[in-house]
């Protein structure tokens, strides 16, 4: 059975990190300027791979970019930004169940899965690949290889959906038939035209 593998923010979940450190930076960060922040910045990449805690991802992230907040608020804050799920997709994953294993591949940390659980996703999903579990993050080539290893299939069996480019691109490099989420309204008709092509 192929397994239809799943990114969260972007993909599932509406994730509004460079919009909600903007509003937190209080005009010294524009929305554009807080994506390039956030993925630049080694202790939220070490934080993805579970190398430091809450607290000391905090302590750095108000430091670096120098926050009129506390650690403890800045997290609290932080746990929040993953705020919704993108209406109605979970109705439209959950019935390709009978035909598909479903997981997910994200690279996220403690407080963003406590929040996506507390979102719905606890339980939906087949199989959860969480990079601060699994000490690795996209798009580091370990992460893939861990997925293909714990599903017990070759890499040609997973479709994989991402709205990172480079995550896209390491996915298919070893193997994966991938898909690039450009806009999550894409999704659906994406999936139905992946997956009749899948079963037919």
């Amino acid at each position: 059975m192929q397994t239809l593998l799943f990114d969260l923010g972007g993909v599932v979940v509406d994730y509004r990190g460079p919009e909600r450190l903007a509003a937190l930076s209080k005009g010294a960060m524009t929305p554009d300027d807080a994506r390039r922040a956030l993925s630049a910045f080694d202790a939220l990449h070490a934080f993805e791979r579970g190398e430091i805690a809450p607290e000391d991802f905090a302590e750095a992230a108000v430091k670096e970019w120098r926050l009129d907040a506390s650690p403890a608020a800045f997290i609290a804050d932080f746990e929040t930004w993953p705020e919704r799920l993108y209406e109605g997709v979970k109705e439209m994953i959950a019935p390709l169940r009978s035909c598909f294993r479903l997981a997910c591949l994200s690279n996220i940390n403690i407080p963003h899965w406590r929040r996506a659980e507390a979102l719905g996703l606890g339980g939906f999903f087949d199989h959860d690949f969480l990079s601060h579990e699994m000490g690795s993050r996209k798009p580091e080539t370990a992460i893939y290889r861990d997925v293909a290893d714990a599903l017990k299939v070759p890499a040609g069996e997973i479709i994989f959906f991402d709205d990172v480019k480079a995550n896209i691109d390491a996915a298919s490099d070893l193997g994966m038939h991938t898909h690039h989420i450009e806009h999550p309204h894409l999704l659906g008709s994406l999936l139905k035209r992946v997956t009749q092509s899948s079963v037919s």
